[in-house]
């Protein structure tokens, strides 16, 4: 036999289940408080001549796209930064870890250093996060948009000068809109960037022209 309070119990249950269902990035009536790590995959080695060693600088960033917070374009042409889902530490220090680790990989340089390290290297990496958030313009087709700008700095002279401008984007579509697919898709979108910038790499290592 069903009672009143039966039916009311059976009736929140499945309220709740179909909330938990239908959760994604703009449900703020259950806050998930999700966090993550970006993880772009590793670069290959690529084909080019060596360019002598670099040092590669912590990048710096266009507001607000160096927010923990993820951070949402809408279809209003307004900007949000999700307040419960976003990113374990600072994305443009992860950014700037990923760089490195494919400047190294990419077997383009003889050297690559770190900021933190002080030694004299050939050129210096100086780069930009241009784009770095989630475009819900569509709200049912989210796209994660990446652009990185970097510049080669000739250090093998004292007149300096940048070598050369390197550019890349990525855009990755969100398999659905919940935060894990909003991390997923800003990891793979920062490695197409990545991957735009190293294989915009100079194929000569003449100095600047004067």
């Amino acid at each position: 036999m069903t009672t009143p309070r039966t039916s009311s119990l059976t009736l929140l249950a499945l309220l709740c289940a179909v909330s938990l269902t239908s959760c994604n990035v703009f449900d703020r009536d259950a806050p998930t408080d999700a966090y993550f790590l970006l993880a772009p995959a590793a670069q290959p080695k690529v084909d080019g001549a060596k360019l002598g060693s670099v040092v590669l600088r912590r990048a710096s960033v266009v507001r607000p796209f160096g927010e923990r917070g993820f951070v949402y374009k809408l279809s209003n042409g307004q900007w949000r930064i999700d307040a419960y889902n976003g990113f374990l530490a600072d994305p443009i220090d992860m950014i700037t870890d990923a760089l490195l680790r494919d400047f190294d990989s990419s077997g383009r340089f003889t050297f690559v250093a770190g900021a933190g390290i002080v030694t004299a290297t050939d050129f210096a990496a100086e780069v930009l996060v241009e784009e770095f958030f989630t475009d819900f313009t569509d709200p049912a087709k989210g796209v994660a948009v990446v652009s990185l700008r970097a510049y080669l700095v000739d250090r093998r002279t004292e007149r300096g000068g940048v070598h050369c401008t390197l550019l890349g984007t990525g855009r990755v579509p969100l398999h659905n809109g919940s935060p894990m697919a909003v991390a997923e898709a800003l990891s793979a979108a920062t490695a197409q960037a990545i991957a735009g910038v190293v294989s915009s790499l100079p194929a000569s290592t003449a100095p600047t022209a004067p």
